[in-house]
């Protein structure tokens, strides 16, 4: 669920290899295709994941790990692989580096590392500056049910003209991860439009959604 849902940046490797490895297990999940897959991280760094996972994973993927209560969305390398079995059937060991992870994100990680709080409330972390997605970047990293969810609650608010076969005119716009109340939930702003049938006046809409991993704490700000 949420993949990637972030606009990756590399962070240069020699500011990560200072920060120690934290072991596992730890859950997470794989991009496989449109899909996430679950897998086991067995390790983390600031620099880099180990993982099992039960089916083969691409050179260079996408992966999400939860962090105590915290999902960070990680693109990496692969840095070397082992094929065997687990329970009888078929299971890789791999060796990730990172080659793309948000700033947040990877402050994340390197807390996890320290045994420091991962989630951190503050104003900055709030006020995130927000990051444009798009079409293929929301089709990738956005279940379609959440899309779908999102999208009819606008139509329900009179802020999307109603669903049909054709692309709806909005615009994601992701803000990382922040606190609301005692959860730590994704922050999404959705630019809509909508004509009015009458006048033939168009109204703009951003509409602020937050939402957690798995799609069904859903938040909307009018």
């Amino acid at each position: 669920m949420i993949n990637d849902l972030i606009t990756f940046f590399t962070v240069a490797a020699q500011n990560r290899r200072k920060y120690p490895r934290r072991a596992g297990p730890l859950k997470a999940w794989a991009a496989i295709g449109p899909n996430w897959s679950a897998i086991v991280c067995l390790d983390i760094s600031g620099s880099g994941l180990g993982i099992l996972a039960p089916v083969a994973v691409s050179p260079e993927a996408n992966f999400r790990v939860m962090l105590e209560n915290r999902a960070v969305l990680i693109r990496a390398k692969r840095a070397w692989e082992k094929p065997g079995t687990l329970q009888g059937k078929p299971a890789w060991r791999y060796g990730y580096t990172f080659s793309g992870i948000s700033a947040d994100d990877w402050d994340a990680v390197v807390r996890f590392t320290k045994n420091d709080t991962v989630v951190v409330e503050n104003k900055a972390q709030k006020d995130l500056e927000l990051v444009r997605l798009k079409a293929d970047d929301v089709a990738r990293l956005i279940p379609k049910k959440l899309q779908d969810a999102l999208l009819a609650m606008l139509v329900e608010r009179r802020r999307l003209a109603p669903l049909d076969e054709k692309t709806p005119l909005v615009q994601f716009l992701y803000g990382g991860v922040v606190k609301r109340g005692s959860l730590a939930l994704h922050k999404m702003v959705i630019h809509s439009r909508v004509r009015d049938h009458v006048t033939g006046e168009i109204a703009s809409f951003d509409t602020k959604f937050y939402f957690d991993d798995q799609g069904n704490n859903v938040q909307m700000d009018d």
